[in-house]
C-alpha cells in the first residue's frame, strides 16, 4: 500500500516538473534549447502517465473484474 503512495507522489512530482519544462521559455536558451526543454517536459509528462496508470494489484481485485 505505501508503494502506491509513492508511485502516486512520484507521478504528481513528474506532472509538475513536466508541465513547467513546457512551459517555460528562455530567451537565452536559444530555439534548439527550447524545443529541447519542451521534449523534456513531455517526456516527464509520459512517463507520469505510465507510472500513475501501472498495473492493478491482482490479488485485490473482484470477481467482476477479472471477468472479461
Amino acid at each position: 500500500m505505501e508503494s502506491e503512495k509513492m508511485k502516486f507522489m512520484l507521478a504528481v512530482l513528474l506532472i509538475i516538473l513536466g508541465s513547467i519544462l513546457v512551459g517555460l521559455t528562455s530567451n537565452s536558451l536559444g530555439a534548439t534549447g527550447n524545443n529541447i526543454m519542451h521534449l523534456a517536459g513531455i517526456g516527464c509528462l509520459i512517463v507520469a502517465i505510465f507510472i500513475a496508470k501501472g498495473k492493478k494489484d491482482i490479488k485485490h481485485r473482484t470477481k467482476k473484474e477479472c471477468d472479461v
